[in-house]
């Protein structure tokens, strides 16, 4: 179904609004970004920003949803009935590097994730709490799944997504202040190795 020209027009304004506010919000925190920097960056006219949202706050708001969607998108059920599908540890590696490479691309969405919450604005800090509520949720979602396919050893599905979530962050923190990060393929075998190994030799958690 072919897409009305101007609604079309209408989501690309939406989407230019959302990208400049993107880098107002990383470059300036939540706090210390205004409607007009918005306004300017996306060089639009103030009334064109409140045809789409009425604050500040809406478009943050929009921002994280959208983000949220995308992640949903790409963390999803492991799939071992279809005899065609790539064995389950392909599909989580799978599933975990685009995940990664989506925030990592995005420098300004992952500026945001991790700086924009040291706002004196309660209701920002608030929300960007929630967000991550959100996402460790979707991890809990997924450790459950695992457990079900004996993908994942037996765990608190609820601690562990804890400590994969701060994990993630602080990789995250360090790809996006880094003037040469390591390839996402790298990241997430890192990744991978520090949740299903932990960081001790073989030697040292293998009796001899």
């Amino acid at each position: 179904m072919t897409q009305d020209p101007a609604e079309r027009a209408k989501l690309e304004r939406r989407r230019q609004i959302m990208k400049a506010a993107k880098h107002v919000f990383a470059e300036a925190g939540y706090h210390g970004a205004s409607i007009n920097a918005i306004i300017e960056r996306a060089q639009i006219a103030r009334g064109t920003f409140y045809l789409y949202f009425e604050s500040k706050s809406a478009v943050f708001d929009s921002i994280l949803d959208q983000a949220m969607g995308e992640l949903r998108a790409r963390i999803q059920r492991i799939e071992v009935d279809d005899p065609s599908a790539p064995p389950p540890q392909v599909q989580l590696r799978e599933q975990l590097v685009a995940t990664v490479d989506y925030i990592v691309e995005d420098r300004a969405l992952a500026t945001l994730l991790m700086k924009a919450g040291h706002t004196p604005d309660a209701d920002a800090a608030q929300r960007l709490g929630q967000f991550f509520a959100d996402v460790r949720a979707l991890i809990v979602r997924a450790l459950e799944a695992g457990l079900e396919i004996g993908l994942v050893r037996k765990c608190h599905p609820d601690l562990v997504a804890a400590a994969l979530l701060g994990s993630v962050r602080g990789v995250i923190e360090l790809l996006v202040d880094a003037e040469d990060p390591p390839p996402v393929e790298e990241v997430v075998g890192e990744l991978i190795g520090v949740s299903l190994r932990g960081v001790l030799a073989d030697s040292i958690t293998r009796p001899r």
